[in-house]
Order: structure tokens, then C-alpha cells, then sequence
């Protein structure tokens, strides 16, 4: 058994739409152009999220990496307020 399947599917489900979110912030962070230290970590940490999202969605059904995606403003566009999301 696959480690993401050895998490069930709401866990994988909350897990990976918090990948998307991070991933979406940090992009919005970085694209401020401002170098520092905490550029470097958050470039990092953005590099962390995307494998482990990859990782994630590579050993789940399409419905469930459906549902994960769903948390994307990209994908969808703006909600508004986050805790639409």
C-alpha cells in the first residue's frame, strides 16, 4: 500500500488543499520581488510543498485529486474570503 493511501481520503483531501493554498501564497509572496533571507526559506518551503503535493496527488484517484485541486484560485478563480475555500 502506497504511503498516501495509508492516510485516508479526508485527511489526503485537507493535506493536499493546504499544499495548494501554501504553494498559491508563496507564489503571491515571492512575486514581490523583495530578496532576503525569508525568500530563501519560503522559495524552500514552496519547493517542499510542490513535491510533496505531487507525491500526494500521483497515488490518488482523480475524484479525490479533484477535490484537492478545488482549493486552487488559480483553477477557479478568486473566492473572495479564504474560508470559502
Amino acid at each position: 500500500m502506497t504511503s498516501a493511501m495509508s492516510i485516508d481520503r479526508e485527511q489526503a483531501i485537507t493535506q493536499g488543499r493546504a499544499y495548494v493554498r501554501l504553494i498559491e501564497a508563496a507564489d503571491v509572496l515571492l512575486a514581490s520581488g523583495k530578496e532576503s533571507g525569508d525568500m530563501a526559506t519560503l522559495r524552500a518551503a514552496r519547493r517542499v510543498c510542490a513535491e510533496r503535493l505531487r507525491a500526494l496527488v500521483a497515488t490518488l484517484p482523480p475524484e479525490v485529486t479533484a477535490q484537492i485541486m478545488a482549493a486552487s484560485e488559480r483553477l477557479a478563480g478568486p473566492v473572495g474570503d479564504i474560508g470559502k475555500n
